[in-house]
């Protein structure tokens, strides 16, 4: 092909598409947009995202290629004749307790985990055997978070001695999820956007449970405290949002249950030893302790102020120099089958167990079929078999 003739179709002007408006904004309210922040999000003026929403401009393909990334949603959606009828979630999350919007990577979460729950509700039906029940106890706002953290905690065969044996918080957290998976909850790490906006939620639906953790959370030991603060949430039967609002009622309550339940006070004094209450512990000491109770330092100071143990404002003095930001590890040179390998253990752990297992069983008795079981663990039916010998290995 001549030069010129190339360069006259490369600087072709892309075509627009005759899509109807009405989906673009469908598709905008589907991931609970405002419109000024999904213009900031497609790079345009609100004014133009609403010419395109009201059908008064028609986009070309690129940008709806654009629209589709940035939305995280199936091209082809957009380019639908009409718009789907609206989506009824299990719970509205869309906002924080203090009303600020969620970003859209927490919400995309919360759509993945609320499909998962609606398929599994629908699995239940045709095969209830495949499905966990929920075995947890209640809990009511009237009670002593600490009294329902030790009722709790005697459902779980982890001895103080056994959690304080755990080589380290990693390993912590992962025995401490496979306890909650034993109890029949549905939970996940999800790299959401950084924990200033959320630590972690929780969904309930036809009895079903599940706990979301953000796997940004800066350390072990504070993705094991959200873990815990949201399996309260889902004793008191009430899915939310863990963003760090002490001022809340419900809030404060799963926060106390979380610190109680993995530092039961009795356990904390005799870790201390003999010094004159309330005492202002050292940083040193602060870790110390969190060392032995495998949690974190934040979880840890907090602990020692809810229980009077160390004084009023404790935790605030004490925590500030520890908001520096963490340094990510340098990757190490990888083969493709090591590559490949880590991937599905990241899925796993994404996913966690519970879920992971029950769509490839239901996979395999074809009550879902291959499609929507890669929708659901996000891999091609072909490594399905290597998903399950990691799970079970």
């Amino acid at each position: 092909m001549p030069q010129n003739q190339s360069q006259a179709l490369t600087n072709t002007p892309m075509p627009d598409v005759p899509v109807n408006g009405r989906v673009l904004k469908w598709a905008r309210d589907l991931r609970a947009l405002t419109l000024d922040n999904a213009a900031i999000l497609l790079g345009i003026t609100p004014a133009e995202l609403h010419e395109y929403e009201e059908g008064d401009k028609k986009p070309n393909v690129g940008f709806l290629r654009t629209m589709a990334d940035k939305y995280e949603i199936n091209f082809a959606s957009l380019l639908m004749p009409e718009p789907l009828p609206p989506v009824k979630r299990l719970m509205d999350h869309r906002v924080r307790h203090d009303r600020a919007p969620l970003t859209i990577d927490s919400i995309i979460a919360m759509d993945d985990v609320e499909e998962a729950l609606e398929a599994f509700a629908g699995i239940a039906d045709e095969s209830p055997r495949l499905i966990p029940k929920l075995n947890i106890g209640t809990a009511a706002l009237d009670e002593s978070p600490a009294d329902v953290a030790a009722r709790e905690r005697k459902k779980f065969p982890v001895s103080i001695e056994t959690q304080r044996s755990w080589p380290n918080a990693a390993t912590a957290r992962t025995r401490w999820r496979q306890h909650i998976e034993d109890r029949g909850v549905f939970t996940y790490f999800i790299q959401m956007q950084p924990p200033g906006e959320l630590s972690g939620f929780s969904l309930l639906h036809e009895g079903l449970g599940a706990i979301c953790v953000n796997d940004r959370e800066p350390n072990e030991g504070a993705k094991i405290f959200t873990m815990f603060h949201e399996y309260c949430h889902l004793l008191l039967r009430q899915g939310g949002i863990s963003d760090e609002n002490n001022n809340d009622r419900v809030e404060r309550f799963c926060n106390k249950f979380a610190a109680s339940f993995l530092i039961p006070r009795s356990s904390l004094v005799g870790a201390i030893g003999d010094v004159e209450i309330p005492y202002d512990f050292s940083d040193t000491d602060v870790k110390d302790l969190a060392r032995q109770f495998r949690v974190s330092n934040r979880a840890m100071a907090y602990r020692l102020e809810e229980t009077a143990l160390a004084p009023d404002g404790f935790y605030r003095n004490r925590t500030r120099p520890w908001d520096a930001p963490a340094i990510p590890p340098k990757r190490p040179n990888l083969s493709p089958e090591q590559i490949g390998l880590i991937r599905l253990m990241m899925t796993a752990k994404r996913l966690g167990k519970l879920h992971s297992l029950t769509v490839l069983r239901a996979n395999k008795r074809h009550l879902l079929n291959s499609f929507d079981a890669s929708q659901l663990v996000g891999l091609q039916p072909a490594s399905f078999p290597k998903l399950e010998r990691v799970l079970v290995r």
